[in-house]
């Protein structure tokens, strides 16, 4: 890498907002830290179909293209129509830039199509449709030859899939875990939060992010929450309507105002604000996929390294680092006990000052802590 040479890296991706996307936040600052003489532009399919440029609201230029296909088909369809579209509307605006950034498993097209350019691919998730299709699974394996590096959320996903037989270029992987990064939290305090602060009072409060739908554990979650009447419950992030009209059938609407409260979609740095109102947190994923299976919530984080014990279920990752760390409860479970779930909750509650205090004392590790791994992909990338 010519450290006299200015670098402008394309970052293309997929998401509910770049505003809201922690990770790629995350990603693009440190580099631009530790390297100066780099530079990004994000170029990003977000829900709403519109063309839009503008700056992040961490100070990175973005543009979101408006595309044809998203308008002529449903949502959810049509996805390799949707996907060609994306990347023949911003080919050329890519021929600026010295290499390209393509995040998530949804990107494949523009790490298939381009040429002649430092290629990342960055799996936020686990390629699930790439993993069982015989052919799809020999794309896998050509752009894995073609990519200067490839980019996994955490260890235990990486071996997954070279247990599998995807992997053929070890010297190409690297994994980055979601740590979270509170060098920056919003310091207002909006009218959400507000009401938030005073809906809580003088209860012990849960935090609940993240729960989209049965795969999340959100009935059991909440119904576990609603068996010890000194608890409230904060679920952080949107919620779909079916899942809301699922909730009030079982809870009753009225249960649900008083014990728990919605706050929508809010941006990252606001999270911690929740947090630190919060006793502890439960966080699960049904061993539905290996995506499920083998996820290490960055709300996990979060919450340890504010202080806050967990309760998570017996996934691997998780369960690896809260019981090494002695940060909380890990119940016999993938959410979908809730006998157990409330079981993790009584053990946590009798031994709160204890468990607590552990948290406290042991700190955590922050996304500061993998900057020179961060230096390897950049080195490998632009070398």
């Amino acid at each position: 890498m010519n450290k006299n040479k200015q670098y402008k890296i394309a970052l293309v991706l997929y998401t509910r907002g770049i505003d809201y996307d922690d990770r790629i936040r995350k990603e693009m600052l440190s580099i631009m830290k530790l390297y100066p003489n780099v530079s990004f532009k994000i170029f990003a399919v977000e829900s709403k179909n519109r063309e839009e440029e503008g700056v992040s609201s961490y100070g990175v230029p973005y543009r979101i293209p408006y595309l044809k296909t998203r308008d002529k088909y449903a949502s959810a369809s049509h996805t390799m129509a949707k996907a060609w579209d994306f990347y023949k509307t911003i080919k050329n605006d890519l021929k600026d830039f010295d290499a390209i950034w393509c995040a998530d498993p949804e990107t494949f097209i523009f790490v298939l199509m381009l040429h002649g350019k430092p290629l990342a691919w960055d799996l936020h998730e686990l390629p699930l449709r790439y993993m069982y299709n015989p052919l799809l699974k020999t794309l896998f394996r050509f752009a894995e030859r073609k990519v200067n590096v490839m980019i996994h959320a955490n260890k235990p996903r990486l071996k997954h899939l070279e247990s599998i037989g995807m992997i053929k270029h070890p010297e190409k992987q690297f994994f980055l875990r979601n740590y979270p990064d509170f060098n920056e939290i919003d310091s207002e305090y909006d009218d959400t939060y507000q009401a938030f602060d005073k809906w809580v009072s003088n209860s012990k409060c849960v935090y609940l992010q993240g729960l989209m739908g049965e795969k999340r554990a959100d009935v059991e979650s909440i119904e576990s929450v609603l068996a010890f009447p000194e608890l409230k419950g904060v679920v952080i992030g949107g919620i779909q309507p079916d899942r809301m009209k699922v909730f009030e059938k079982k809870f009753g609407k009225e249960e649900l105002e008083k014990r728990i409260f919605f706050t929508g979609q809010i941006k990252q740095l606001k999270t911690p604000q929740y947090i630190q109102r919060c006793a502890f947190s439960l966080i699960f994923y049904k061993n539905s996929s290996a995506n499920n299976w083998y996820c290490e919530p960055n709300r996990m984080f979060q919450n340890v390294i504010n202080g806050n014990p967990v309760i998570v279920g017996n996934n691997p990752p998780m369960k690896d680092f809260v019981e090494n760390g002695g940060f909380g409860i890990v119940v016999d479970t993938d959410g979908s006990d809730v006998e157990k779930i409330k079981a993790g909750i009584k053990d946590l509650l009798e031994n709160y000052n204890i468990i607590q205090s552990n948290v406290k004392s042991k700190g955590c590790v922050a996304w500061s802590t993998q900057e020179g791994t961060i230096k390897e992909i950049v080195e490998k990338l632009l070398c």
